[in-house]
């Protein structure tokens, strides 16, 4: 497996976590923002999936355009998952070269 996808996997894998962990909090608190959240804990959860089907550079550079969406959700209670996703967005860029 291709380093750079590992990471990625890794990367998709801890913004899902803490996604989770956000999308639990704002739920218990019935804030605004947990249909956002839970939209963004369901892409998550589907990309993962997604990568570890992808066997190749040119599948995980499809998702860009994804990830690139998915940091545009990350305002207000979602912000500290946006340092994760625009990691992972590098490193999807980085393989599309």
């Amino acid at each position: 497996m291709d380093t750079r996808r590992q990471n990625l996997i890794v990367v998709v894998a801890n913004a899902r976590d803490q996604a989770k962990q956000l999308l639990a909090l704002l739920e218990s608190q019935r804030h605004p923002q947990t249909n956002r959240s839970s939209s963004l804990y369901l892409a998550l959860v589907s990309m993962q999936k997604r990568l570890k089907a992808m066997d190749s550079a040119p599948a995980v550079a499809q998702l860009v355009p994804d990830l690139e969406q998915l940091v545009t959700l990350c305002e207000g209670k979602l912000a500290p998952i946006k340092p994760l996703l625009e990691e992972a967005l590098h490193i999807a860029q980085s393989v599309r070269g």
